[in-house]
């Protein structure tokens, strides 16, 4: 059993039968996501769900042991999980958690009812990751990629190292996941810093002109960086993400829950 970080553990909140699935990032945590999940139970009375990542909330040490395939099959199990208990759900996610968002409405398309991915990536990559993914031989850490917030004092609980074999496996997420995305046909609202400076603006553009979806929103987030989830925009984002799966859970048919 490895030690889990505080406040890097999986959190539920109880709510209403509209159930909303919280996804995390690469290299974070569940803290990213707290605000956003409570806001959505507070406000709106969703259930909400958020689990840890394997390998996150731990030690880079204990991430080198896992791999996309992890990331995907627990994120697909807290899904499946909370079909179970709830006739409609709904999934958002910040950044890796973002591109788990699009990956679950492309192959889960009977479950997830609408989707709110933000910052996501959907295969562009900035100069610097994919400089690490070229080189040969690779170094084993290069520097964390956490707490890009443009608020002042406030931090990500995140690694203060990356791994690059971590890396690796998380490009190859992106990349079938964008082989993936002619495939989401859900009301899909999508979220992105303009100025992000870890997964380029352009992706938002490369989701919005490639999913399938007959609804399809783009909201430009003007005044964050890019774990917008903990910036200045984070009350618009509980506010417009909120109502759109409001909205969206009035207008989608219910399911049956398994």
């Amino acid at each position: 059993m490895v030690a889990v970080m505080k406040d890097a553990e999986p959190f539920s909140f109880e709510g209403n039968d509209v159930g909303v699935l919280v996804v995390h990032g690469f290299t974070g945590s569940t803290q990213s996501m707290r605000y956003l999940g409570e806001g959505l139970h507070k406000r709106f009375g969703f259930s909400v769900t958020a689990p840890r990542l394997p390998g996150h909330g731990t030690s880079p040490d204990d991430m080198e042991t896992t791999g996309y395939l992890d990331w995907v099959g627990e994120a697909e199990r807290a899904l499946r999980e909370l079909a179970k208990r709830r006739k409609q759900v709904f999934v958002t996610g910040l950044s890796m958690g973002g591109a788990l968002t699009l990956n679950l409405a492309a192959r889960c398309s009977d479950i997830v009812g609408a989707i709110a991915p933000i910052a996501a990536p959907a295969g562009i990559l900035s100069e610097a990751i994919a400089d690490v993914l070229s080189l040969n031989p690779a170094p084993k850490r290069i520097p964390g990629i956490g707490s890009d917030i443009k608020a002042p004092g406030v931090k990500e609980l995140a690694y203060e190292e990356t791994p690059v074999a971590c890396l690796r496996e998380i490009s190859v997420l992106i990349s079938l996941t964008k082989d993936l995305l002619h495939r989401v046909v859900c009301p899909t609202l999508v979220i992105q810093s303009r100025e992000d400076h870890i997964v380029p603006a352009a992706n938002a553009m490369e989701i919005v002109k490639t999913i399938r979806s007959d609804d399809i929103r783009l909201l430009w987030l003007n005044n964050s960086y890019h774990v917008a989830t903990l910036d200045n925009d984070k009350d618009l984002i509980v506010e417009r993400v909120g109502a759109f799966f409001t909205e969206m859970a009035k207008a989608v048919p219910a399911r049956k829950a398994a």
